[in-house]
């Protein structure tokens, strides 16, 4: 295991769970509002376990610099449905947190160190950045079906496309056709009537010729 160090800004737990979920501690400030919203969302169970008004406790938690305790442990590992193990100077953890429901998704482990400060302890060969995004409600194989779902209407509206695209070619093709025909039947009928004025001009003078004495 290896220990990444959080910035010791009053959010190392929220920046400790960022860094394990989406592989960046920056990413402290999505998780924090997660939880509290999560925590809202369930005010009839956290509440029992806060002394002060609960949604005073949530919007005070909301800021940035405000220390997470066991509570919202409970609540990440909840919402990420992991296991959140807390070790302290020991590989055996002090305290383990669990989900709703039994993951086979690797635990979210933690370092707690003086009292006051948590870090990320991370498995260098077992990558567990993105698991646990699917939340408490995720369904096996669903997101293969929203997948294969997603594919099939683009497939769908794929061959839409290319279907209304050569009608579109088809008609523009009709189109330039039927011109061409018009402009074939206009040049036609004009030298038709060239011809004929032609002729009529020739007659008019044949004509004169013979009338003239």
């Amino acid at each position: 295991m290896v220990i990444h160090r959080m910035k010791p800004d009053g959010a190392c737990l929220f920046r400790a769970v960022a860094d394990q979920v989406y592989g960046d501690q920056d990413m402290h400030s999505v998780v924090r509002n997660h939880t509290m919203d999560y925590m809202l969302k369930n005010a009839d169970y956290f509440s029992q376990y806060v002394t002060e008004d609960f949604e005073q406790y949530v919007n005070r938690k909301r800021n940035d610099h405000s220390y997470g305790n066991n509570l919202e442990m409970q609540a990440m590992a909840e919402m990420y449905n992991r296991t959140i193990e807390v070790h302290q100077y020991s590989i055996d953890p002090i305290n383990i947190f669990f989900g709703m429901y039994k993951p086979d998704n690797a635990p979210i482990r933690l370092s707690y160190h003086y009292g006051v400060h948590y870090n990320s302890v991370v498995d260098p060969y077992s990558a567990t950045v993105g698991v646990g995004l699917g939340l408490a409600g995720h369904k096996p194989g669903l997101a293969d079906k929203m997948l294969m779902k997603d594919a099939m209407k683009h497939s769908e509206n794929f061959h839409l496309e290319q279907a209304l695209l050569q009608d579109h070619l088809q008609l523009s093709d009709r189109d330039t056709t039927y011109e061409a025909l018009e402009e074939a039947v206009a040049r036609e009928s004009y030298l038709t009537w060239l011809r004929e004025q032609e002729m009529r001009t020739r007659s008019g003078q044949h004509g004169l010729e013979v009338t003239l004495p």
